[in-house]
């Protein structure tokens, strides 16, 4: 098991989709300038599946996603110690994908980029998209997404962090590094001393290459 490394009231978010019998995992981390509470965590958890539906009021994460999957739990768990609150959050859940389209291919996703204004990759966060539809992609051989999915997406992303400070005054969505490289690129990866946080500013794509995750692939189970 990997060594734990405390972060001073971060809370780390684990949104749980069923896909096909798998469970496909999106990762976010929320730091609080105060110390969480069972009640705050719940209020958080409901502003991401409240999120999870409505996005920016037009852009959501829920209307591109294919009736194939389902957002079934917010596994939610407070990293200040290691024995911090911890909780599973399935109130109005499960909800279904908006689009009564098939997914594409198990293992395939697209990779969006959560920016914090500072370079290197300790300040940077990523996002695999769970659900993509077949009519959100172009066919298998040319290996992309459209662009106007991946806009929407973008969009949807985007308004997460308004979405966090106006469920909690106290709480910023952040990139979180625990795991760092002190002798630089291709050296081995140690545990920070305690969690470094950055508040992300905006989230964006490199291009429209389809991203493929092994642990996303049928029978591999679940992978953020």
């Amino acid at each position: 098991m990997p060594a734990f490394v405390p972060v001073a009231n971060g809370l780390q978010l684990a949104l749980e989709f069923s896909s096909a019998g798998d469970t496909n995992e999106n990762v976010f981390w929320v730091k609080r300038s105060t110390p969480w509470t069972l009640g705050a965590i719940q209020t958080m958890c409901g502003a991401f599946v409240t999120w999870f539906q409505t996005g920016d009021g037009t852009n959501s994460y829920k209307v591109q996603m294919s009736h194939d999957v389902s957002l079934v739990a917010i596994a939610a768990r407070d990293h200040t110690t290691i024995n911090s609150l911890s909780t599973v959050y399935q109130a109005g859940l499960p909800i279904v994908g908006g689009l009564a389209v098939p997914q594409i291919q198990l293992g395939c996703t697209k990779s969006f980029t959560a920016r914090t204004g500072l370079a290197g990759k300790n300040y940077r966060g990523r996002m695999y998209a769970v659900g993509i539809t077949t009519t959100s992609a172009n066919p298998p051989d040319v290996g992309t997404v459209l662009s106007a999915y991946a806009e929407s997406m973008r969009l949807a992303l985007d308004s997460l962090p308004a979405a966090v400070a106006a469920a909690d005054a106290n709480s910023a969505l952040v990139v979180c590094s625990r795991y760092y490289q002190p002798g630089g690129p291709g050296t081995p990866t140690v545990p920070r001393a305690a969690g470094v946080t950055t508040p992300i500013t905006s989230y964006g794509y490199a291009d429209l290459n389809v991203d493929f995750q092994r642990r996303r692939a049928p029978g591999h189970a679940r992978h953020r």
